[in-house]
């Protein structure tokens, strides 16, 4: 026969009920130990919400309580890492830094030129590997406030005063303040000062943003309202190098303005030298005298190279510029590469002996071969270049853009001798020439005046009708261009005097 189920007793079940617990909580005490045994437990370095670094074992906070303390004097540059990394040996232990001596670890920096902080009696870490851990954190996450210079975040409020006079000016007599304090009229008394300063390290104020002050336009009242402890002013160049300390204000300036050398050398280290810019264009189409002996050794063009000698249409070829061109030398006139020559339209006589050559252009001799025709090239244009006219040689040069010196009383008095006949009307930019040359000592540009005689009326009254400039002068006569004209109707025979010479 099978056996009946028999129910189980109360008491063992109690029994196993109670035991369970322990059993589990047994085991995971022996893990726990295990775990210990095989890993060695770091102190790792978290970050709060208000920015700061902490540390989860506070080992080094008991030692640093327990251990002798001396004093240090915090010079300039130095900072709140720097000097942890120095006695502690990390420069993650900035805050335990800062609470032994009652600093504010958020906010403006701290640290002042001249503050005693207590530290330990013998620093950690000493000489070069002292300097190379204050100068590199470990990480990116060290808060401004503990990476700032002594000196750099503690700027005085200035007493409300006018901003006038040089930097030096203003800042006399002035030094830095301890941070939380003002100076001038609103100067706390020392107890209140002393609870000001306490409530500053207590509830510390968010550090005020400057990276935008210099680079965004503002008004100076907006700015001044803003910004306490900003100077803003006018100053020359030794007020701005003694702004450049760190211990001063900051300045924001709103105009530069250098002294008369430091001016020049600006501005000669970025333009060109000043250099007189020569009048070519006025030069080149300036007509000018030649004698007709001179016409008897003149060259011609042929035409241009690769064109036939005739046209269907009877006219004669143009060229332009950097057209070649085929010459031909006067006889028993030879020519060789390089030279240069002018040409010129049909001449018109000025007088008797004297002939008026007008440019067209300036060429130039590129090729002379033996049995072939001399070719040049047209290098520049200042009229119609075409073929049989005459080629001159270029002789002379254009004048410097000087300007000329006004004449108390005019020296040099002579007359219009020619003006273009195909102008109707003479007007600005026109040439003409007068009857004075190099001989009676005038010279490229000098500037004449020219003048129309009185009327029957009054014979002795003259009036002033244009103002020329001489362009090339030659031992016959000058050829001028028209600068100013106040009346028209000019024409040959008009007075010309000299009223401006040219330096």
């Amino acid at each position: 026969m099978r056996a009946a189920n028999q129910p189980q007793s109360s008491t063992a079940v109690e029994s196993n009920r109670v035991h369970f617990p322990v059993y589990r909580m047994l085991v995971a005490l022996l893990s726990t130990l295990a775990l210990l045994l095989v890993w060695r437990p770091a102190v790792v370095h978290g970050q709060e919400a208000d920015g700061r670094i902490v540390s989860v074992s506070d080992t080094t906070v008991d030692q640093v309580k327990d251990s002798a303390t001396t004093t240090h004097m915090v010079r300039a540059g130095e900072t709140l890492w720097g000097i942890a990394a120095r006695y502690f040996g990390d420069g993650h232990q900035w805050p335990t830094l800062a609470r032994r001596n009652r600093l504010a670890i958020t906010g403006p920096a701290p640290l002042q030129v001249g503050m005693k902080l207590t530290v330990p009696v013998s620093p950690v870490v000493r000489r070069a590997k002292a300097a190379a851990m204050a100068a590199a954190p470990a990480d990116s996450t060290v808060p401004s406030v503990a990476l700032a210079k002594a000196g750099e975040g503690t700027l005085p409020v200035p007493a409300p005063a006018r901003l006038a006079g040089s930097l030096s000016a203003q800042t006399v007599g002035k030094s830095n303040a301890a941070a939380g304090t003002s100076t001038g009229k609103g100067r706390l008394p020392a107890k209140a000062a002393a609870v000001a300063s306490a409530d500053a390290v207590a509830k510390p104020s968010p550090e005020p943003d400057t990276s935008r002050v210099n680079f965004q336009p503002q008004h100076s009242s907006e700015l001044m309202t803003a910004r306490q402890g900003t100077r803003i002013g006018l100053v020359d160049v030794e007020a701005q190098e003694a702004s450049r300390k760190t211990s001063e204000v900051e300045t924001v300036f709103h105009r530069d303005l250098p002294d008369a050398a430091e001016a020049e050398r600006r501005t000669r280290a970025v333009l060109r030298p000043n250099a007189p810019a020569p009048r070519q264009a006025e030069f080149d189409a300036a007509p000018f005298m030649v004698l007709p002996s001179d016409l008897l050794k003149a060259g011609s063009i042929i035409r241009r190279v690769g064109s036939p000698e005739t046209t269907e249409s009877g006219y004669p070829q143009r060229a332009i510029v950097t057209d070649q061109i085929e010459v031909r030398p006067a006889a028993g006139v030879t020519y060789s590469v390089g030279q240069r020559f002018v040409a010129v339209t049909t001449p018109a006589a000025a007088d008797k002996q004297t002939l008026i050559a007008i440019p067209a252009g300036i060429v130039e001799i590129v090729r002379v071969e033996a049995g072939k025709p001399v070719v040049a090239v047209l290098t520049r244009q200042s009229g119609r270049v075409e073929q049989g006219q005459r080629l001159l040689p270029a002789t002379g040069a254009s004048a410097p853009w000087l300007t000329a010196q006004r004449i108390e009383a005019p020296d040099v008095k002579t007359s219009v001798r020619w003006i273009d006949p195909h102008e109707l009307q003479p007007t600005l930019q026109s040439f003409l020439m007068l009857a004075a040359g190099s001989t009676q000592g005038v010279k490229a540009g000098d500037e004449f005046g020219l003048y129309r005689s009185g009327t029957a009326e009054q014979p002795a009254q003259e009036s002033l009708v244009a103002t020329v400039r001489v362009v090339r002068s030659e031992v016959a006569g000058s050829s001028a261009v028209i600068t100013r004209q106040y009346q028209s109707d000019i024409a040959v025979g008009l007075s010309a005097r000299r009223v401006a010479k040219a330096p």
